[in-house]
């Protein structure tokens, strides 16, 4: 019988009987490459987790021959069986709660990823960040790993998430977040930055005043961004006109005049990344452009003519953000509601399970 075969049905039997792991199932990586295939379909042993971090932090700088993708990939399976996802997507495994020092190496792991990547190939590295940035979401940690977190928020857009959206309240991250509060590289976070200040202070409310600065360096951003996709353009034009015979050609489509050429100059086309806002934002359609832009003048009339509305609409994410407990988040609430902010405020009262809120909106109706 052919090993494709026999893996097949091992992984079947398995699937069908689910057995309960041995405490022992994998103290080795040879222990790990015997059950690596069936380990998603046995069932939920918290040692056999224990086991199998250990593992993966223990071997992550051997120069054996190991596959630490694998690894990361079947802890990621097998921790998140059983789970359930809240509204915000975060992993919570049904009465069960992870040891500290599993935490914490959980944690090691993701760190690894950031400070010790050379052990794992280049074309790997950014899942297996996903990967230990996903086994991290919602886990508690000690301030020693909140205060790394916070060191290195400019570095990944993984990390500082896991900053932003630290589950339960921290000082470290609170005060982190009254240092960076007017941090331009993190205007574009302005209600999750708000949650750590409320969770210290809940009669805080953001100033108009941030508000407008938070809006006119998004859009300087964006114009910026804009600029340099023009002149990415403009110099992939030049290439072409002056080394065109001396690279390589393909049939090429331009978004331009939305026609296909013959023999071009295969040049990659530029991306444009503009800033992500909360609020809508209004589409130029007056210029041929490839990509939507921003009309920056009606989007700064827009916003100038509801900037109150902005005001309550930030606090409500904001107070939602915030690890406060749900009766706080109701008397906080109620003071931002209008007609304008209906839809955010039921957003909010259904992903934070706000009943009673919900129940006060609808006697407003």
């Amino acid at each position: 019988m052919s090993k494709k075969r026999k893996i097949e049905l091992q992984r079947a039997i398995t699937e069908l009987e689910k057995p309960y792991p041995k405490d022992d199932l994998i103290l080795s990586y040879s222990d790990f490459l015997k059950v690596r295939d069936y380990l998603g379909y046995f069932q939920f042993n918290p040692v056999v987790l224990d086991n199998l971090v250990n593992l993966a932090v223990g071997i992550w700088n051997t120069k054996k021959r190991i596959s630490r993708i694998s690894l990361l990939q079947k802890l990621k399976q097998y921790f998140h069986q059983d789970t359930t996802n809240d509204y915000y997507g975060r992993s919570t495994k049904p009465n069960f709660q992870l040891k500290l020092e599993t935490r914490k190496l959980l944690f090691n792991l993701f760190r690894k990823t950031f400070e010790e990547w050379n052990y794992i190939s280049y074309k790997q590295l950014k899942e297996a960040r996903q990967i230990c940035n996903n086994i991290l979401i919602n886990i508690e940690l000690t301030p020693i790993e909140e205060e790394w977190l916070c060191s290195k928020f400019h570095v990944s857009e993984l990390i500082l998430n896991r900053v932003l959206r630290y589950p339960v309240k921290s000082e470290v991250i609170s005060n982190w977040a009254k240092r960076n509060f007017k941090n331009d590289i993190l205007r574009n976070r302005r209600a999750e930055l708000i949650s750590w200040l409320i969770d210290q202070d809940s009669t805080f409310e953001i100033e108009q005043r941030i508000l407008i600065e938070d809006f006119e360096y998004l859009n300087l951003s964006d114009l910026r961004a804009i600029q340099n996709y023009d002149y990415e353009i403009a110099a992939n034009k030049i290439i072409e006109r002056d080394l065109g015979e001396f690279l390589r050609k393909k049939a090429h489509y331009d978004p331009f005049d939305l026609t296909y050429h013959g023999e071009e100059v295969d040049l990659s086309f530029p991306e444009l990344k503009l800033s992500k806002r909360p609020y809508n934002v209004i589409i130029d359609t007056s210029k041929e452009y490839p990509v939507s832009i921003p009309d920056f003048e009606k989007l700064r009339d827009e916003f100038y003519s509801n900037l109150l509305t902005h005001q309550k609409v930030t606090m409500i994410w904001g107070i939602s953000y915030s690890r406060l407990n749900n009766t706080l988040k109701y008397s906080l609430l109620k003071k931002y509601y209008s007609s304008e902010t209906y839809y955010s405020m039921c957003k909010v009262s259904k992903r934070t399970k706000n009943i009673e809120l919900l129940k006060w909106i609808l006697e407003r109706q």
